[in-house]
């Protein structure tokens, strides 16, 4: 099938800012500019444009403009303990800057989460995390301080809280669970990322567990859903597909349905190691 003119076009364009010639920050030239510079027409290159803005290779701003944004960045996540740990691995540099700390009462809610009882104290950590300046993920830790007392004392803007746990109190974090979904951002949190009220974000939510099962910790993180992205690929079961072939040889492996075997995550991203 022939490619759309539109697909050409953001083609080009793509290739402009992968190249440098359109760095991030960049503003574009009025429309009229890029037609004369592309040789096309406005409408298709108005196409081009909300292929590109889908992408999130630029962004467009009512007044201000439209402005090539900075590259998301693919990282196998699958063997790492965290989204920063593979990150890190790409070369990013992260920074992080604690937004807030409080000792609060459990909620019932909280309480059931962490194995507490209901008003037992809380340690409650916010932290922004950034790349090159950037805010990328606003994340809040709850941890109990029944198990870490004066952890509200321990400077999270130096030291991994992780590192914190095993340095001082002995518990090491070896395994966790998390959650994805979709959300938009609050009047708060995305002024905190530096995004559009209501722009949209992965919300995460995390559960994390020492090496005798105990849990240490359950939180949850806002990704920027302009600079992330999550692929998932998926393997059939050895003996799935003969089981369904009528003409197969019989076989003794149990039938099962595809099963993720692997997932990447895509920022400007992402968590980092805690």
């Amino acid at each position: 099938m022939k490619e759309p003119l539109y697909s050409i076009i953001a083609g080009r364009a793509e290739a402009l800012i992968r190249s440098g010639a359109w760095p991030h920050g960049t503003r574009l030239p009025p429309e009229r500019e890029l037609c004369e510079l592309l040789d096309v027409s406005r409408t298709s290159l108005r196409q081009a444009l909300a292929d590109l803005e889908e992408r999130g290779l630029i962004t467009r701003h009512q007044g201000r403009g439209t402005f090539v944004t900075r590259p998301r960045v693919d990282a196998d996540a699958s063997g790492y303990f965290s989204i920063g740990d593979a990150l890190r691995s790409r070369g990013m540099e992260l920074t992080t800057a604690v937004v807030s700390t409080s000792i609060v009462e459990a909620s019932e809610h909280l309480a059931t989460e962490l194995c507490l009882e209901t008003g037992d104290p809380v340690f409650s950590l916010e932290r922004l995390r950034s790349s090159d300046g950037e805010a990328v993920v606003l994340e809040v830790s709850h941890l109990p301080l029944r198990l870490f007392p004066r952890l509200d004392q321990r400077d999270f803007s130096s030291r991994s809280l992780y590192h914190v746990l095993w340095e001082d109190y002995g518990r090491y974090v070896a395994k966790a669970s998390e959650t994805l979904e979709p959300v938009v951002l609050t009047s708060r949190e995305a002024h905190v990322l530096g995004v559009s009220r209501g722009a949209p974000a992965l919300l995460f939510r995390r559960t994390t567990r020492d090496r005798s099962n105990v849990i240490v910790e359950v939180g949850q993180g806002l990704l920027r859903g302009d600079r992330s992205r999550f692929l998932i690929e998926r393997h059939v079961q050895e003996g799935w597909a003969s089981s369904h072939d009528p003409s197969a040889p019989p076989t003794t492996s149990r039938p099962a349905p595809e099963t993720p075997s692997r997932i990447a995550a895509g920022l400007l991203d992402a968590s980092t190691p805690r």
